[in-house]
């Protein structure tokens, strides 16, 4: 096994609902099998309809690797994050590409922790959509100061992963 498929296989953060809320399907791709393979693909129906399926991935297994990897939609195949780039350059080696992963891997687990205590339980959905359905929640009603301070503390441990996932993950277009 090489270092990149190492450092994927120890990360998913790309397919967990972590990094992305949803995986945008191109023409090529084949919604009707990915959907018979069970990914839950939906088709807007604006002007141009446009097929994705939400994340965390459903194809995702318990060791970061995917059941429909074979078939896997082209944004999942073409997607490399920074530290998987950087790694495959040779500009970071393998331990601390490691070390970057684990890091935002217990921030993202942070945010989730925060999010249970809070009383948010939907984890097939993504931190971000989950965040903002807690944003939106806290808006809509009063709430005591310990839980003011709960989503206080879960406000900046998303503050800190996306600042995170922008300088460590997110490619620039």
């Amino acid at each position: 096994m090489t270092p990149g498929e190492k450092l994927c296989l120890a990360c998913g953060l790309c397919c967990d609902g972590t990094l992305f809320d949803n995986v945008r399907l191109e023409a090529a791709d084949e919604a009707k099998h990915l959907k018979s393979l069970g990914l839950p693909v939906t088709v807007s129906r604006g002007k141009e309809p446009v097929a994705r399926f939400p994340q965390p991935c459903s194809a995702l297994c318990p060791d970061c690797t995917c059941r429909v990897y074979a078939h896997r939609p082209k944004q999942c195949r073409t997607y490399e994050c920074k530290v998987y780039q950087s790694l495959q350059s040779g500009s970071r080696k393998p331990a601390t590409a490691m070390r970057v992963v684990t890091n935002a891997r217990r921030q993202a687990d942070r945010v989730r922790r925060l999010l249970r205590a809070l009383g948010d339980h939907d984890e097939h959905r993504s931190l971000g959509e989950r965040f903002f359905r807690m944003q939106c929640r806290m808006e809509e009603k009063p709430a005591d100061a310990d839980t003011l301070a709960a989503f206080a503390d879960l406000s900046l441990a998303v503050h800190r992963l996306k600042l995170l996932a922008h300088a460590k993950f997110h490619v620039q277009a």
